[in-house]
């Protein structure tokens, strides 16, 4: 999924995409919508491509300002398979999900009941876990709170197991698994 943008560099790489892999007209607004940027931040990029000689602007009898690029043919668009990790560093990515396996929410939960964090640890989010594990033992120093964060952490575990599964199977469809 594409997320919205200001950077020069990117809203350029986009209008290529558009351009080469489109018939649509080029226009300001255009390349905002295509590009997910504002449309201030398009014509910016488009003055400047024109200001640099690259495209060609032209008025329209009807006013509006459409933007020629030369020798442009539409392309076949490149299939890459998509990396699920190209924004997030490998190191925080759960261990499980670089490795696509599933964890059992109740066993989690189990898990958590018996040794705080131990759930968190099996979902494979070690440092959720040593957290967990930190603050419902100091909790347990005043008793109450304890219990409270213990049912807390619980909770918390089969709820990282099930977002480990959400990912996991979100990973398989990216990859045609």
């Amino acid at each position: 999924m594409m997320q919205r943008t200001s950077d020069p560099g990117v809203i350029e790489h986009r209008l290529l995409e558009l351009a080469y892999t489109t018939d649509a007209k080029i226009t300001a607004p255009v390349l905002a919508y295509y590009a997910m940027c504002s449309i201030e931040d398009a014509e910016n990029v488009l003055d400047n491509l024109v200001a640099r000689d690259r495209i060609q602007m032209e008025v329209e009898d009807d006013g509006s300002i459409t933007y020629l690029i030369a020798d442009r043919q539409k392309l076949t668009p490149r299939h890459e398979p998509p990396a699920p990790h190209a924004l997030v560093p490998t190191h925080s990515v759960p261990l499980a999900i670089r490795h696509g396996r599933e964890a059992n929410p109740g066993l989690a939960a189990v898990f958590s009941l018996f040794i705080p964090g131990a759930g968190q640890l099996y979902a494979g989010r070690v440092v959720a876990a040593i957290l967990w594990f930190l603050v419902v033992s100091a909790g347990y120093a005043l008793i109450l709170p304890g219990l409270v964060l213990h049912v807390f952490c619980i909770v918390s575990a089969a709820a990282a197991a099930h977002r480990l599964n959400s990912s996991v199977a979100r990973l398989q469809l990216q990859h045609g698994l």
